[in-house]
């Protein structure tokens, strides 16, 4: 073993890959968490309704959150398939939009990764505004009914203000998670085309297991805690979060 001291630091300021996979990691994440936080609790308004069959609905949405993410890639690399009859491109077609290359585009492989997680975590995020609507008293909805609200109003002005403490848990951990993306790239592309699919985790990963190079993966590791934990600071701070919320 040879001390390098602050080398692999200074090793970091000049890595352009590095660079590549920071801005890819704050790029997913603002493409995952407001759409992920929104469909879920979109899906979850819809199955928090007493109807024939609504279990059925919970348990097919919450099915991919329990699928191998192996499983996962596959389905969606067949969805994906960059020929004009696979079935994105073909459904596409069918409105009169040219083929696209999904996971072969520079411009199109990250969305197109980050579509895919939105649709394998929503199923988790749903439960979790399942929780924090049941536990809205009753009494409110029916105070507002009362005075005249209607059910837009009655979401904005009493669901949405009862669901900070849910919503605010539920936009950190998905903040984390997506700091921490590692498998779709991993299975779908390995981080390319042109690494513009290279993560933070999945760099860190290269380093280690590809290259050898563990000391330096252990500074890069460390460098996204600090950037996952500077984040989940200013998050608290702008969404006010307190112990007093709960």
């Amino acid at each position: 073993r040879k001390y390098v001291g602050l080398d692999n630091y200074q090793a970091m300021l000049g890595d352009r890959i590095l660079r590549k996979a920071l801005v890819n990691t704050l790029l997913y994440a603002v493409m995952f968490v407001v759409p992920a936080s929104a469909v879920s609790l979109g899906l979850a308004t819809l199955v928090n309704q007493r109807l024939r069959g609504m279990y059925l609905f919970r348990a097919l949405y919450y099915l991919p959150v329990v699928t191998s993410i192996a499983v996962l890639a596959i389905i969606w690399k067949f969805i994906l398939v960059p020929r004009p009859d696979g079935i994105a491109n073909y459904f596409l077609g069918l409105i009169g939009i040219a083929p696209k290359e999904w996971l072969l585009d520079m411009r199109l492989a990250l969305p197109s990764i980050t579509v895919m997680q939105i649709w394998a975590t929503m199923g988790y995020y749903m439960v979790l505004w399942l929780a924090g609507l049941q536990g809205i008293p009753e009494e409110m909805y029916e105070a507002a009914r009362i005075d005249g609200a209607g059910r837009w109003q009655m979401f904005r002005f009493v669901t949405v203000p009862m669901l900070k403490p849910t919503t605010i848990f539920i936009t950190l951990i998905a903040g984390i998670g997506a700091f921490q993306m590692f498998g779709p790239p991993y299975m779908l592309t390995g981080g390319g085309p042109v690494h513009a699919t290279t993560t933070m985790v999945y760099y860190i990963w290269q380093q280690a297991f590809n290259r050898y190079r563990m000391g330096y993966a252990s500074g890069v590791s460390l460098l996204l805690f600090v950037i996952i934990l500077i984040a989940s600071l200013i998050q608290r701070k702008y969404m006010r979060w307190s112990e007093s919320i709960f």
